[in-house]
């Protein structure tokens, strides 16, 4: 996708690629505020639109590396079809192309702007295992994608990458060479999920300097990088083993969908034990003996002392839930929420169902926030997905908007149940539809209108499925318009 190309500068009065510095005009267009480090022959820039009044994410690759690693025909023209490829992604997690052209003795690459932050500012923070897991799952997801669709995303440098706010790392800045492979991409996936774990790049060789401030990973005796996992034992083996085999490009192991599919088994095998540890829990305070008389007597200040240490946790929940959105800087390292002490009683013939993610749908292709699907199945009630605000409620020209959320594999589904702040909602289980295909081809297999808090659903699928489709044909009403919100989704049923 391109606009009107970058130039009217002529070239004897642009800068050298070595003298642009923050608060330049390029190409009288884009302001320039504030640069990234990269290699020597490309400048990624965070740069300002002044004729649209939009941020935007600028690169300049110098058109004679182009020419050096392309000695095919007509190598500018190949750079131009390998960097718009990247737009093929449907995930949201590859920045927008917007324009690309010439500007002197280099190639602009105008994409659209990532709030965030830096992947060496959020590995300072030391995430937790499985949060690195999250960061790295969805955009391992838009790269499988945009492989599918023929086109690479050179994920060589972790300036490339950026933080969004919602914690999910985006390629910022794509201009795509001819010289590199589909596997160099999943050994870049490899290395960012590495970068976030242990805070240092394992691309580097050993004593070089650090690379956009992460220094170069711990290798051994044969020079090969030391796992994850025997750097910091909190980490979790198999997830060390995601990154090791990315980088390695061991088969098997060697695609972006493997790198997606192991991550995703990893999180819902984390789910899954953090559902049966509350279950167990609350099947011992449900054995309790009513009898105040029978119970255990603890003094009362204990008491007293053990309600304000809640208290106390959970203003302090609220503080890290708000600094997250409101702050400038990366968030803290903390817990992983449990989903089922959110979710309504449940029948004991059924047991927690653990999604593996959410993308969000509509047929006409535009669908609402969709880079914050995810929100509505990450186990935190605090966070949650929104559809747009709309000025009027659904039309016949858009009848709905949902979220795909899908499971590891086929399950037996059998309850819904929906937390959400905005009551008035109508909401539809439905069989999951193929591709962007019509609402018409799917099947309701629940419904209900939500009230304020959770909403519990009967679902009754014609068969084990492994995705549904939780459609909102009705928003919920407010004083500036129509929206509806979902903190949270879970599931009850069986495995087939």
């Amino acid at each position: 996708m391109t606009a009107t190309p970058v130039s009217g500068v002529p070239p004897q009065s642009r800068p050298g690629l070595d003298q642009l510095a923050p608060g330049m005009v390029v190409a009288k267009r884009y302001r320039l505020l504030g640069r990234f480090a990269g290699p020597d022959w490309v400048q990624w820039w965070h740069a300002h639109d002044v004729d649209l009044c939009r941020d935007v994410s600028l690169s300049l690759v110098d058109s004679a590396h182009i020419r050096a690693t392309d000695t095919g025909a007509d190598p500018l023209s190949r750079f131009f079809r390998n960097t718009t490829g990247t737009s093929f992604s449907h995930e949201g997690r590859i920045a927008q192309v917007y324009d690309i052209g010439s500007v002197g003795d280099r190639i602009a690459v105008v994409s659209e702007w990532t709030p965030g932050w830096r992947v060496a500012d959020l590995a300072r923070t030391v995430p937790r295992p499985l949060d690195a897991a999250r960061t790295v799952r969805y955009l391992a997801a838009a790269i499988a994608d945009a492989h599918h669709h023929g086109a690479r995303i050179a994920l060589d440098h972790p300036n490339r990458v950026r933080i969004s706010w919602e914690g999910i790392a985006v390629l910022a800045f794509p201009a795509t060479l001819a010289d590199g492979i589909r596997e160099d991409d999943v050994a870049g996936l490899g290395a960012l999920l590495y970068a976030l774990l242990l805070g240092t790049w394992p691309l580097s060789s050993p004593g070089t300097t650090p690379v956009a401030g992460l220094p170069a990973a711990a290798r051994r005796g044969d020079g090969s990088v030391v796992a994850p996992h025997r750097v910091r034992p909190a980490i979790p083996r198999a997830l060390s083993e995601v990154a090791m085999n990315a980088l390695a490009r061991s088969p098997g192991a060697d695609t972006a969908q493997a790198v997606v599919d192991s991550l995703d088994r990893i999180l819902s095998d984390a789910r899954a034990r953090s559902s049966s540890a509350f279950a167990a829990a609350a099947a011992r305070a449900h054995d309790e003996p009513d009898d105040p008389a029978a119970r255990p007597k603890a003094p009362l200040p204990a008491v007293s002392g053990a309600l304000a240490l809640i208290v106390a946790l959970g203003a302090g929940g609220w503080a890290i839930g708000t600094s997250f959105t409101a702050s400038d800087a990366p968030p803290a390292a903390v817990a992983d929420s449990t989903l089922s002490q959110f979710a309504p009683v449940q029948d004991p013939l059924q047991v927690p169902l653990t999604p593996s993610s959410a993308a969000a749908y509509s047929p006409l292709r535009f669908p609402d926030n969709g880079t914050t699907a995810f929100l509505a199945v990450d186990s935190n009630p605090t966070t949650s997905w929104a559809t747009d605000r709309y000025p009027q409620q659904l039309s016949s020209a858009k009848t709905g908007v949902g979220l795909i959320v899908s499971f590891p594999g086929p399950v037996d589904l059998r309850t819904v149940w929906i937390d959400s702040p905005t009551p008035g909602t109508t909401v539809e289980i439905r069989t999951a539809p193929v591709a962007w295909a019509n609402i018409d081809h799917t099947q309701v297999i629940g419904s209900a209108t939500l009230g304020d808090g959770v909403t519990q659903i009967v679902a009754r699928p014609p068969a084990p499925t492994d995705r549904v489709l939780v459609w909102i044909s009705g928003l919920s009403a407010g004083d500036s318009g129509f929206q509806s919100r979902l903190s949270e989704i879970g599931f009850f049923g069986g495995t087939p």
